[in-house]
């Protein structure tokens, strides 16, 4: 079984240090570091024939579509270095709560199974509000409260308040495509994330859609995917839209309002969430957590 595990990260180099030993072994990590973020300290502690940062570094803005670009080219760079069973995306604070046996094996019983959900948006009512917005310059690196971050803040609701909105069925030459959302943690095989890439590099019309949509991170692969030969592969949810997080299939996450920092008194509440991995944990204040977590995979 050979993993690609694709990261990103902009914020402690440390942690991600000890998030790429924790993984398999004989897995490579393909690293995306935010291009506002100095590359040295990274590197400084990771190297070794298994660690691969990228090249190709873009300047993240939350919720933009330069988030799609790093995801993109962190599959182009793994299916350029050798071809990988299974393509896992991580954040730089994420964390293993299993054995690395147990992580193998698991992908290896996967089969063809795409660990990737989504649930269709176009029935979602108020719901989908944010996607059917125009979010204009939305890669534009301002900071929040900024003169430019209000202009399109601004524009954005004006655009909406006068009806013009974006539909959440995407409409091409070839074809159409229904509106999916999921979470940037997935796992796929070598066969979507070729597809994927494909339409990427190809499917103009698609890709430009996504270029003034909300979070696109969290749709772009879930839209291709879902409107795929791949869809019956993949993990769909039905009914209501609930949380971001019940659409992890394999990573933790807890909102409440927003994301926790995991902390030693979280461990029990890890362990029995079954989860392959956990975020967000951080240096000097998930250590312990981090300690008992290392404790409990050698024993697995």
């Amino acid at each position: 079984m050979k993993l690609a595990f694709l990261i990103s990260a902009h914020t402690d180099p440390e942690h991600l240090r000890r998030l790429t030993e924790a993984l398999p072994p004989e897995a490579h990590c393909f690293v995306h570091i935010d291009r506002k973020s100095d590359l040295q300290p990274f590197t400084a502690l990771m190297n070794g024939p298994r660690i691969h940062f990228i090249h190709h570094r873009v300047d993240v803005v939350w919720g933009s579509f330069v988030e799609v670009e790093y995801q993109m080219e962190l599959l182009r760079a793994a299916m350029n270095y050798d071809r990988y069973d299974r393509y896992v995306t991580l954040s730089g604070l994420d964390y293993p709560l299993w054995a690395n046996r147990r992580i193998v094996s698991y992908f290896e019983q996967a089969g063809e199974q795409e660990l990737l959900q989504g649930i269709c948006m176009t029935d979602k009512g108020a719901k989908a509000r944010n996607y059917a917005e125009f979010r204009l310059m939305n890669a534009r690196p301002w900071p929040y409260g900024s003169l430019g971050s209000k202009l399109r803040v601004g524009l954005r609701k004006a655009l909406y308040a006068a009806g013009i909105r974006k539909t959440l069925t995407i409409y091409t030459d070839q074809r159409e495509y229904q509106l999916y959302k999921g979470a940037a943690w997935w796992a796929i095989t070598h066969q979507l994330a070729t597809y994927v890439l494909d339409q990427w590099d190809h499917n103009r019309q698609l890709v430009g859609y996504f270029k003034t949509s909300f979070c696109p991170a969290e749709t772009f692969v879930q839209t291709v995917a879902f409107n795929s030969p791949f869809a019956s592969k993949c993990l769909l949810k039905e009914g209501a839209y609930t949380t971001l997080a019940d659409l992890t299939p394999l990573t933790f996450i807890d909102y409440s309002p927003v994301i926790k920092i995991l902390d030693a008194t979280d461990y029990d509440r890890l362990v029995a969430t079954g989860k392959m991995f956990c975020r967000k944990t951080v240096s000097g204040q998930s250590d312990a957590l981090l300690d008992r977590i290392d404790l409990l995979r050698a024993q697995d």
